[in-house]
């Protein structure tokens, strides 16, 4: 099942859409930023080539439209939900790899999150609504998260276009997913962590013709080199701690993957 379906919102026709659509010219009425479009059925469309500051008045309007200390409408809820969709949908994606149960656990982060938005300070509701949600997911999957990875999820075309042609996560995300994955099971810590990013982006600007023994560029000299002078300690220190990592990584990761089969 889809984030879609999770939610009862796979079509225009579900019961909650039904009556948002109804309720939309009512709506109009409170919040002049949602005449920008006649009908809700329009209003995705309009988002994709709105404004980013336009698209996200709209946004803020239906949040308000759908808190409890606000408008207190779960129709609004239902439209707000609706069309971060995509982005939801492309979140789910990226983290599908995760648990076989991820559609359904994100479904429920993201109607929590479109209903609590703080909209009387919000801003950037596309975007907060999608990285909270994403760090909800992660809780609820005892993942923690490494830093603050706020999603590039503006209210704008992108998010559209990138949702409809998913090309899964970058080689980038897929190594912060792991790493979260390995220190929430105190199978690294956070230095060890930092020392593996560390290395992978000397390993990326390095660009070695030979991988190093099978650690992905981790463990050649030119990576190991510039992490060490960095840290002012030798290159052997740095590929003895970077090889006990990697072999925690693949232990947890194995582990991991066997529990969620």
């Amino acid at each position: 099942m889809s984030v879609a379906t999770h939610l009862g919102l796979a079509d225009l026709d579900s019961e909650i859409l039904a009556v948002a659509g109804q309720r939309w010219s009512r709506w109009q009425l409170s919040h002049e930023e949602l005449l920008v479009v006649e009908e809700l059925a329009d209003l995705p469309a309009w988002l994709r080539a709105a404004d980013w500051a336009e698209a996200d008045g709209v946004l803020l309007a239906l949040a308000q439209l759908s808190a409890r200390d606000g408008g207190d409408d779960v129709a609004a809820t239902g439209a707000l939900a609706w069309v971060l969709l995509p982005g939801a949908s492309l979140l789910a994606f990226r983290l599908g790899r995760l648990s076989r149960r991820i559609d359904e656990i994100l479904a429920a982060q993201l109607w929590i999150e479109a209903r609590t938005f703080p909209w009387q300070r919000g801003h950037k509701v596309a975007a907060n609504i999608l990285m909270n949600t994403r760090k909800g997911v992660m809780r609820d999957l005892g993942i923690a998260d490494l830093g603050d990875r706020t999603i590039p999820f503006p209210p704008s075309a992108q998010v559209w276009t990138e949702a409809a042609h998913p090309t899964g996560p970058t080689a980038e995300e897929e190594l912060l997913d792991i790493l979260e994955l390995a220190m929430s099971k105190d199978a690294l810590s956070k230095d060890d962590g930092e020392l593996l990013l560390g290395l992978a982006l000397a390993a990326d600007l390095a660009s070695p013709a030979r991988s190093g023994r099978g650690h992905a560029g981790l463990m050649a000299p030119a990576a190991s080199e510039a992490v060490a002078a960095d840290r002012g300690v030798s290159a052997r220190t740095i590929r003895r701690r970077a090889a006990r990592s990697v072999s925690a990584l693949r232990t947890v990761c194995g582990t991991y993957q066997r529990a969620s089969a």
